[in-house]
């Protein structure tokens, strides 16, 4: 099948799939499947003389990390993050939007956490070598690919349990549980990161009158403040992401960006 039959065929599945549905998000593919227990996080004992586990200063206000994460165990709302955080977390290793790891202000890093999503019982293990979010009532910032693992990728935040695990003797600090390795990308078109969630309400209109789909309006933190992104996707062809970019921009969509997941 050429680009340009793909490119048709999928307007006119939008047509079919959205007619009717437009006070509802379309379901990201894959998220009902992701497995109740998933994960096998390790991480050595923290290096407490090093920078990232010293008192640090953000927006004026003085963080302390713990010294231990011994006997962790807390509830509380966590936040999740992707692509647009940049390519290095706090320990200065890769970010990887799709391995299960978070970010914390105060356990001491690596440490390798258990977060169970109370809302539906979903639960994993992911490394925490990251600091934030630094936003008041967060107390987790997880990586897309353990937001997914949970499934609150849409509603952005859930309450979940964080239970800390114990170091392992045989492990590098830099790893991370990574079970997308050998998963084919997904690619998304995103026209527009809306601070208020009645503006990418009007954008997700917008694209539904043109008949395209499936969309989602996925919520999320970029520099501790809360975007709401208009999202149309995934596929695992790139090129027919492209070819709808293409078509979008011909028919005056200001900006349309490929974002890969």
């Amino acid at each position: 099948m050429n680009r340009r039959h793909a490119a048709l065929l999928f307007f006119t599945l939008a047509g079919l799939l959205l007619g009717g549905c437009a006070q509802r998000m379309s379901p990201m593919p894959g998220s009902s499947a992701a497995p109740a227990s998933a994960g096998a996080c390790q991480a050595g004992a923290p290096k407490l003389d090093a920078p990232y586990n010293r008192s640090y200063l953000v927006n004026g206000r003085r963080y302390q990390p713990l010294t231990t994460a011994l006997g962790y165990d807390r509830r509380g709302t966590a936040s999740w993050y992707g692509w647009e955080s940049g390519s290095v977390t706090s320990m200065g290793t890769p970010f990887l939007p799709q391995a299960y790891s978070a970010a914390s202000r105060e356990l001491p890093l690596p440490t390798c956490v258990r977060v169970t999503n109370l809302a539906n019982g979903r639960s994993i293990e992911v490394l925490v070598n990251d600091r934030g979010p630094f936003v008041d009532g967060r107390i987790l910032d997880l990586s897309y690919g353990a937001a997914r693992a949970l499934d609150m990728i849409r509603s952005g935040t859930a309450v979940v349990r964080v239970e800390a695990l114990a170091p392992t003797t045989q492990a590098s600090s830099a790893a991370a549980p990574n079970p997308s390795a050998g998963r084919p990308a997904e690619f998304y078109l995103q026209t527009g990161a809306f601070q208020q969630i009645n503006l990418a309400i009007r954008e997700r209109h917008r694209l539904q009158a043109m008949g395209v789909g499936p969309l989602l309006i996925v919520p999320g933190l970029v520099r501790d403040t809360t975007l709401y992104r208009v999202q149309i996707g995934p596929w695992t062809d790139r090129s027919v992401a492209e070819t709808l970019r293409a078509r979008l921009l011909q028919a005056g969509t200001a900006e349309v960006l490929v974002v890969q997941q």
